[in-house]
């Protein structure tokens, strides 16, 4: 996606350069700015590029090349792995030109910046939540940009990756006999992530849960919800040693006479 976006600045590029020839005497344009920065980032010298589409920004504010200048600054810093930089120049563009047309380059990279700092699944999703928020404005405000089949990709991971972090606390809870925090949490991986494989182990520590406590009359309910679901899944199958055996009947016995 990244590579289709600097093509077509590539090609703006070719087309300027064209038609432009600059000598020593001519006055120090926007345009001749944008040229040397983007040199710099073919160069890969994304330091000195990020610092010249700044500059751009400084000295030309408030012209077409001023606003290509900072998207392209987004990029050169997301290439530094500069996310927290990344983050606030995407922010700032946002803000200032909301009708652009670079708007959804600009969410999908703040989208980016949070996917790559999402931590482990022992550690706080902070970063996870603000990259599935990003990519899902992304999507839900620009249906058809052709940032938005990886956007939805990466969503799928961040839901398996939040229902997953979870599941940690909710076991931990269990482990620790926390039932109430337990199923607070695994009620939320049923409610919010129900689209992840997180589903059908949430349902059997909620089974395991209300058999510990003698909630029995629950179980048999969820027991059906797995069965209904995916009969052959590992905690379906794993479910039923919970399954609350039927009752005997209870015989009367007559004695005869005799007896």
């Amino acid at each position: 996606m990244i590579k289709l976006f600097l093509k077509k600045f590539f090609i703006l590029l070719l087309i300027f350069k064209l038609f432009s020839c600059k000598t020593k005497e001519e006055k120090i344009t926007p345009e001749h700015l944008y040229v040397k920065a983007f040199e710099m980032l073919q160069d890969k010298d994304y330091t000195s590029a990020s610092e010249a589409f700044e500059k751009i920004d400084d000295e030309f504010p408030f012209t077409k090349w001023s606003i290509k200048g900072q998207i392209m600054a987004i990029y050169a810093n997301y290439r530094l792995n500069e996310f927290e930089k990344t983050l606030q120049l995407a922010d700032d563009f946002v803000k200032l030109h909301p009708t652009s047309e670079y708007v959804p380059y600009a969410l999908y990279m703040k989208g980016l910046s949070y996917y790559n700092k999402i931590p482990s699944i022992e550690r706080a999703q902070d970063y996870t939540r603000e990259a599935s928020l990003a990519f899902r404005e992304l999507i839900a405000k620009f249906g058809d940009t052709e940032y938005n089949a990886d956007a939805k990709e990466k969503i799928i991971f961040i839901d398996e990756h939040l229902a997953g972090a979870k599941m940690s606390i909710a076991r931990y809870q269990i482990s620790s006999q926390n039932y109430i925090g337990a199923i607070k949490n695994l009620n939320e991986v049923i409610n919010l992530y129900h689209g992840t494989n997180q589903i059908y182990e949430a349902y059997f520590r909620l089974i395991e849960i209300y058999f510990r406590i003698g909630m029995k009359d629950e179980i048999l309910d969820l027991i059906n919800i797995l069965k209904e679901t995916d009969p052959t899944n590992y905690w379906t199958i794993e479910s039923l040693k919970f399954s609350p055996k039927p009752k005997k009947s209870s015989k009367l016995r007559i004695f005869s006479k005799d007896e």
